[in-house]
């Protein structure tokens, strides 16, 4: 645990990547704003710096006057407001989290924002838990949307389900290599595959490097996907096709980020621990990973053209 002395050591020390649990339902900005707002409440509730101090000048004139130091008022925090507010801080995200999403979100405070610029570019794969329902399909492929039609699941079976998501594994996997522009028997293909992950040049492109269905209870079930690049949308779709792909209808019920890069769900802190002593310890963790895991900032994974 690091031990806080005063406000402005605490304050110096806040530069870095914290790693927080996001709430579904709760928008990004929405947890940047409370993070800053209890870390500028927990420091303006520390011992800060002794106040300013003023020359006075008493007595006439004509006669010996007196000289003494007495506290300049206009530096009291009761006059010239407290000593950290919102605009002390920078936060920005790492990867965005949707909406409806709950999971791991890695944010960046002040000079950290240019670690998460870093973890940015570099695209860290991230691992989701993915929970679908099947025998009916909305208009947005989440639970929040419209009922478009109800179907029967009855003859899905844990086996058919298994080799439908093999199928569309493959499918994924074959498009990554042939977005590379090389033949997939080939032996350049075979040298960019043994360099490690191969991440596409575009930020926008989605891709698929792992999926497995963890849990299945018809109508529930549940995916593990390993994807960069992902987004919320993109992963109700996922849910859909698999729905179509077995003859029946599926929509997504959930979507939780449980892995980024090497950060998983035990780095994170949760809402009750969003404190400035939390925060500190939390940021000391994360750096420690960072050290260890310098590909995380200086990616030299292959990426598809």
């Amino acid at each position: 645990m690091v031990k806080i002395s005063d406000a402005a050591s605490a304050f110096k020390t806040l530069n870095g990547i914290i790693c927080v649990y996001k709430p579904p339902c709760v928008p990004v900005r929405q947890i940047k704003h409370v993070i800053v707002t209890n870390l500028c409440k927990d420091l303006n509730n520390l011992p800060d710096r002794p106040l300013e101090q003023r020359v006075e000048i008493l007595g006439e004139t004509n006669k010996t006057m007196e000289v003494r130091i007495v506290p300049n008022y206009a530096d009291d925090p009761l006059a010239c407001g407290p000593r950290y507010i919102h605009d002390d801080f920078r936060c920005n995200w790492a990867t965005h989290l949707g909406l409806f999403s709950s999971g791991i979100l890695l944010l960046g405070l002040n000079e950290g924002t240019k670690l998460s610029y870093h973890i940015n570019i570099g695209r860290p794969t991230r691992a989701y838990k993915v929970h679908g329902q099947l025998g009916k399909a909305t208009d947005t492929f989440f639970w929040n949307g419209r009922t478009m039609e109800r179907t029967t699941y009855s003859h899905v079976t844990r086996e058919k389900m298994d080799k439908v998501i093999a199928h569309m594994q493959a499918a994924h996997q074959k498009t990554m290599y042939q977005l590379s522009g090389l033949h997939m028997e080939s032996q350049t293909t075979y040298e960019l595959a043994a360099k490690g992950l191969i991440r596409p040049a575009n930020s926008k492109l989605p891709v698929i490097y792992g999926l497995k269905c963890v849990h299945f209870a018809p109508p529930d079930f549940t995916l593990e996907i390993q994807s960069v690049n992902e987004y919320d949308k993109y992963l109700w779709t996922l849910i859909h096709d698999l729905g179509v792909q077995l003859k029946s209808s599926a929509y997504c019920t959930g979507v939780q980020c449980i892995r980024q890069g090497k950060f998983n769900l035990e780095h994170a802190l949760l809402r009750k621990h969003w404190k400035l002593q939390h925060i500190i310890d939390n940021m000391d963790l994360c750096r420690q990973i960072l050290e260890e895991n310098e590909q995380m900032l200086l990616q030299r994974s292959t990426h598809l053209m």
